[in-house]
Order: structure tokens, then C-alpha cells, then sequence
């Protein structure tokens, strides 16, 4: 077997372990999100942070492999080359077809982190839209409070909210 695509397929199999365990993270902030723990929340996204810098420097050392390989096959330093050429590049049929596993693994795990990430920003949207809506019930509405305070009538006031987003 090839060392560089052997290193390539060392690197896809950990960046797939580390996307598994981003996963993992993704899942408990399900939980945390759910159950209102933001300090859970904050623990959970420093361990994101960890793992997302990991996936940072075996992602560097992967297209550093693959610079190398092309190198090796006499083809000009492609170090941004794509999976997909890659597996193309590669001539024996064995190698080949890992490299093509261990690829849609990966993409798969990367999807399903995709889709969990955006489960969880919903949940806070949710849970941001929940507390603004709480606020107003018991403040009143913000367009009320023109019309209730003379000293500011004819200006545009904003009632400061904790909660503002960004869109």
C-alpha cells in the first residue's frame, strides 16, 4: 500500500473520530438546551471548541498528505485537491475503495452533525423567542409603550431586551 494514501486513510479514520465525538457534544446540548442548563450549555461548548481545533490540525495534515501524494505522482503540489480527485487519482482498486468508505463515513457524520447543529440553534431560537414573548406579556408590548408615556411621545423607542438577535 501507498504510505501517503495509508497516512490519508490514518487521518480520515481520526478526523472521523473527531467528528463523532463533535456529534456526541452536539447531542448532550440537545439535552442541556432542553432541560434550560446553560451552564451545561457552556461546558459543553468549550469541549466543542477543543474538538473543532483537532478537526482544524488533522484537516491542515490531511491536504498536507495529499500534497505530498500528488508530489509523489508527479503532479504539481495540489494541496486544496478534493476527496473526489483524490479517489480518482488513486490506481489500485484496494486503496481505492477505502478511500471511498472511509470518505462517505465521513461525509455522513459531518451531515448528521450539520443537521443536529441546526436542531439546537432552533431550540434556542425557540427559547429566545419564548423569553421575549414572556417579557412582553408582563411588560406589555413594545409598541404599547409609546402611546402610555408622555414624556416620549413622537419618539421612536426601543425597549432594551436581553435577548436581542442577530439574524
Amino acid at each position: 500500500m501507498n504510505e501517503h494514501i495509508r497516512q490519508i486513510l490514518l487521518t480520515l479514520q481520526e478526523l472521523l473520530g473527531a467528528h463523532k465525538e463533535l456529534i456526541q457534544h452536539a447531542n448532550e446540548k440537545t439535552q442541556a438546551i432542553r432541560a434550560e442548563n446553560v451552564e451545561a450549555v457552556s461546558l459543553i461548548t468549550s469541549r466543542e471548541k477543543k474538538s473543532v481545533q483537532r478537526i482544524v490540525e488533522l484537516e491542515q495534515t490531511r491536504l498536507l498528505q495529499v500534497g505530498r501524494f500528488t508530489v509523489e505522482q508527479g503532479l504539481r503540489n495540489m494541496r486544496s485537491l478534493k476527496m473526489e480527485k483524490l479517489i480518482q487519482m488513486v490506481y489500485h482498486a484496494e486503496q481505492k475503495l477505502e478511500l471511498q468508505h472511509m470518505w462517505r463515513q465521513l461525509s455522513a457524520a459531518i451531515k448528521e452533525l450539520q443537521d443536529v447543529n441546526t436542531f439546537n440553534q432552533q431550540l434556542v431560537r425557540m427559547n429566545l423567542d419564548y423569553l421575549q414573548f414572556t417579557q412582553d406579556l408582563l411588560l406589555g408590548a413594545p409598541e404599547d409603550e409609546v402611546t402610555y408615556h408622555r414624556a416620549v411621545q413622537g419618539m421612536n423607542v426601543q425597549r432594551a431586551s436581553r435577548y436581542n438577535l442577530k439574524t
